[in-house]
């Protein structure tokens, strides 16, 4: 079960992602540069989880917050070449993608606690009389 909601988890991400960069609509720029930051950091949790499911939802929060924000403050001093290196590591250091990390982590632990409260759930009216 927790294997299959981290693949959900991945397949979203991917999708908000895909959406994003598809987007041509108002407001281009906060969705581009915001809402795919909380994409790619969902994205990030969700592959954390799957190759580390017995971590704990803490360290997958840390590990994906630290691994974001050093990717933002790298952009201080590197800069990309490529659309691929832009859409992997960004092109110019934003403050307020630090907020969008943040909020990408929370929709994460959010949807994983829920997920954990279902199983709990469903597995105690499994075992009930």
């Amino acid at each position: 079960m927790v294997r299959k909601q981290f693949a959900l988890m991945v397949g979203v991400a991917l999708a908000v992602g895909a959406c994003v960069l598809l987007y041509r609509g108002p407001g281009r720029d906060l969705v581009r540069g915001h809402v795919g930051d909380i994409a790619a950091t969902l994205l990030v949790y969700a592959l954390l989880g799957l190759v580390w499911l017995r971590g704990s939802v803490a360290v997958r929060a840390t590990a994906t917050l630290a691994l974001a924000t050093a990717i933002e403050l790298g952009q201080t001093v590197w800069h990309t070449r490529s659309l691929a290196d832009e859409l992997v590591l960004g092109s110019t250091f934003d403050p307020w993608d630090l907020v969008a990390y943040a909020l990408g982590v929370a929709v994460a632990i959010a949807w994983e606690r829920r997920g954990q409260r279902v199983a709990r759930q469903l597995h105690a009216s499994q075992t009930s009389p």
